[in-house]
């Protein structure tokens, strides 16, 4: 696919600042509400903000943003466009609307908001202009924040969906990302945002800057961390930095109560430990399986080899009680499934998943640390900023 440069050029693109902390995907939507954008981080990649549903469609190759610019057009009759001067009553209602002179030849024009001006649509070249000239720069950060119009698939060899449970405590409402390892191209990174073992006033980042430091298609937030002033993000668990090769917390491997943990080769083939001291080290690993791509441990147990394994005794009162928000990753058949179960206890979670049919689980952080991505979206979240994540990309 031929994807939009970006041009340079002073008053062309404008990088949209909005400060350290994202806007929420309805405000930022609206404020872009009829805007073409144009993805600095990903070869100026086109999308329009459609301000009917405030939902923004890629416009891809001239073709394509010709054609999308005309299905979302709104008809208009010649009285009406006669009134569309520069400025008018009529030009501020139909800001950012594409409309089409339906008693003409069905002629496209584009209602820039940002000067009320009418811009003609004529041919796909024209169109491929007025996106060169009118585009907005926007960071990946700021984008996935606004809903896609349709559904995306990266490739044949992942897809998300979202279905109802129905388990022995209820039925519930869940998103699922399924990603297939025998994807030639796939690479999987535990990522951190520490490169050292830190015990309070830890390094924390929102998910799409792990998204962006994996190069991803797939995103989901990491295990517990502490959220209290006195060990702000620490976090207990062993995490495997896949990109610098290092292993936050691994002299908390040895102890019985770390828990499990799942690990991943070079190859992609998927590893699953239920107790942290059968791992080791990275030599033992690597001495009796393969190179080591990507480990991540949390608690409690959940599904092992399709079996229920939680100990409910075992669990605090906000696990076992509170329903919230509930994300695992879990593995079957040499797929990987990225689960969001809504409204949700633990106890409820385990039973999703053993309903789901799933080999393995592992628990990951829930509630306010949620946040899943796919295909530079926000499926979840984006939630609060956290210290570790699980990045799956293409290369």
């Amino acid at each position: 696919m031929i994807k939009l440069k970006i041009f340079l050029f002073l008053g062309l693109i404008v990088v949209i600042a909005l400060g350290a902390k994202p806007v929420l995907g309805a405000s930022l939507a609206q404020s872009l509400s009829g805007r073409i954008l144009l993805s600095v981080e990903q070869n100026g990649e086109a999308w329009y903000v459609n301000p009917v549903n405030l939902e923004r469609y890629f416009l891809g190759r001239p073709d394509d943003a010709f054609s999308i610019m005309r299905q979302l057009g709104l008809g208009i009759s010649q009285v009406n466009f006669q009134k569309l001067s520069d400025g008018s009553v009529l030009a501020r209602t139909l800001s950012g609307r594409i409309v089409l002179q339906i008693e003409s030849h069905g002629e496209a024009w584009y209602i820039n908001p940002v000067n009320l001006k009418k811009y003609y649509l004529g041919r796909p070249s024209d169109a491929f202009s007025i996106m060169r000239q009118l585009g907005l720069g926007i960071t990946l950060r700021n984008l996935a924040l606004i809903t896609r119009a349709n559904s995306s698939t990266v490739s044949q060899y992942s897809s998300h969906t979202t279905k109802s449970i129905v388990t022995a405590s209820g039925t519930f409402n869940a998103l699922i990302v399924t990603i297939d390892l025998s994807n030639p191209k796939l690479k999987i990174k535990t990522l951190t945002a520490s490169l050292i073992n830190c015990q309070t006033n830890c390094p924390a980042k929102p998910l799409v800057d792990y998204y962006e430091e994996g190069r991803g298609f797939a995103a989901i937030n990491g295990s517990y961390f502490d959220t209290s002033i006195a060990k702000k993000n620490y976090y207990f668990f062993p995490v495997y930095n896949s990109l610098h090769s290092v292993f936050i917390n691994e002299d908390q491997l040895k102890y019985p109560t770390t828990g499990p943990l799942i690990v991943f080769d070079t190859f992609n083939k998927f590893y699953y430990f239920k107790d942290s001291r059968d791992f080791k080290s990275v030599a033992n690993f690597e001495s009796n399986f393969g190179m080591l791509q990507a480990a991540i441990g949390n608690k409690p147990r959940l599904i092992e080899n399709g079996i229920k394994q939680l100990v409910v005794a075992d669990l605090d009162p906000g696990e076992r009680d509170v329903k919230k928000t509930r994300n695992a990753i879990a593995y079957k058949d040499n797929k990987i499934y990225l689960v969001v179960l809504y409204s949700a206890t633990v106890p409820n979670l385990a039973d999703a998943l053993l309903s789901l049919g799933v080999d393995y689980a592992l628990n990951l952080d829930s509630g306010g640390s949620s946040a899943l991505l796919y295909d530079g979206e926000y499926l979840v979240g984006p939630g609060r900023d956290i210290p570790n994540a699980i990045v799956f990309s293409e290369e």
